[in-house]
């Protein structure tokens, strides 16, 4: 009798008898059949922008006293960069562009004062997102609001930068769709390069070290690709080691001169919604005049004067989570 029970057990699908189907597909072919993840995905820093990830401060924001304590240049007034994001938001909107929010709900503390910069909190490619590990001791923890979000939007996340690497997800730009350039510094570390490298291997990517001067936050603010081979650089920042690269590559260089323009109102710290055409910080009327010259259409040009007193921009704040590939 239990010899039968038994043979009887071993037949049925969960021991891997009738019924039983072996899981054969890649991750990356269940998710364009539709299976078990989104198609939110990304491989360049210029195509369509399908969706976003933002996130606007509540009032927690304006009981700050000391705003250099928490990386700030200058007191943020809620209500104003409340509506600063809606209209981010609608902008986005009008163009076609999904966006999403990050819920501070998800945890009992208080929303971090930079949770709002969005872009440096993971960076999702083909087969997934990475989660960052914050440069500054005072960003400790935002990361956890990224990872629960981009679940709850069913991005697989298939790595977390961990241990002493640091890694903020405005360091790492695609340079073509096999090639990253990723930004070593004061938020990124070479650590955090070689873990990067290990979570990518599989997708044959390679991923080429940019070391960036002690005065320049992220790759990001020195650098904007907006088409295929055409890009915003700061020359008189940029190391000549990336320079070289890009000209080698055949890049178009629209060379970008520093001003308050650029150092104050951010406004190279653009956001490609296709190929040359962009969002761009308003009152910035010598760099339009450069990016119009250059055949760069500016679709929208947004206050961000809250924004700016984080020390961050436009781009900063902006979570890119799908370009068309």
């Amino acid at each position: 009798m239990t010899n039968k029970i038994t043979n009887k057990l071993k037949n049925l699908a969960t021991f891997h008898g009738i019924g039983w189907k072996k899981r054969t597909a890649s991750s990356l072919e269940e998710r364009q059949n539709g299976l078990c993840w989104s198609l939110w995905q990304s491989n360049s820093e210029y195509k369509q922008l399908k969706a976003v990830l933002l996130f606007a401060p509540g009032k927690e924001i304006h009981n700050i006293s000391d705003s250099n304590k928490i990386l700030h240049i200058k007191k943020i007034n809620s209500k104003k960069i409340k509506l600063e994001f809606l209209k981010i938001k609608k902008a986005f909107e009008k163009e076609g562009v999904l966006v999403f929010q990050i819920n501070p709900g998800f945890f009992a503390d208080p929303p971090p004062p930079n949770l709002m910069y969005v872009r440096d909190l993971f960076w999702n490619g083909i087969e997934g997102a990475v989660i960052s590990r914050m440069g500054s001791q005072v960003r400790i923890g935002e990361e956890k609001y990224a990872a629960a979000t981009l679940s709850m939007l069913s991005i697989p996340i298939i790595g977390s930068i961990h241990q002493k690497a640091l890694f903020e997800g405005a360091d790492l730009l695609w340079l073509n769709h096999k090639t990253l350039l990723c930004g070593v510094g004061n938020r990124t570390n070479l650590l955090a390069l070689k873990q990067l490298e290990d979570i990518l291997k599989c997708e044959r990517i390679k991923i080429v070290p940019i070391s960036l001067p002690k005065n320049v936050q992220h790759l990001l603010g020195i650098l904007q690709i907006v088409d295929r081979k055409k890009a915003l650089i700061r020359t008189s920042l940029a190391p000549k080691k990336l320079i070289s690269l890009l000209k080698k590559e055949k890049f178009e260089l629209i060379e970008i001169p520093e001003s308050h323009e650029v150092v104050n109102l951010q406004g190279m710290n653009i956001v490609t919604i296709r190929p040359n055409e962009i969002f761009m910080p308003c009152e910035c009327p010598e760099l339009k005049k450069i990016y119009s010259t250059n055949h760069i259409k500016v679709l929208a040009e947004l206050d961000i004067e809250q924004i700016l007193c984080g020390a961050g921009g436009l781009a900063c704040a902006t979570g890119i989570l799908s370009r068309t590939l």
